[in-house]
């Protein structure tokens, strides 16, 4: 196994916030909800910057770091709602 392929089984089965800056900051995407809030995160290289989309309404922030300590999906902070989240897909 591939060691990209254990820190998408980490994201996976610990929701490793190391495992998800990792991943986004290396080009994937993740798609996940929490309660009925569908919420998705990529990295945009055209600025360098990541966006949290929370129900289609776009969060932006310098980088993944930044997005874990500021970000807020409806009236929670990320981390709080990080540990309610379904991680659906990554891409």
């Amino acid at each position: 196994m591939e060691i990209h392929d254990l820190i998408v089984r980490e994201l996976f089965d610990k929701k490793s916030l190391a495992a998800l800056i990792y991943l986004i900051d290396f080009g994937r995407e993740l798609e996940f909800c929490v309660d009925r809030c569908k919420c998705f995160i990529s990295h945009l290289n055209s600025d360098n910057s990541v966006y949290l989309s929370v129900n289609g309404i776009e969060q932006r922030f310098n980088s993944v770091s930044e997005m874990i300590k500021s970000a807020t999906i409806e009236d929670l902070s990320f981390l709080v709602a990080w540990e309610q989240a379904e991680l659906k897909y990554l891409f």
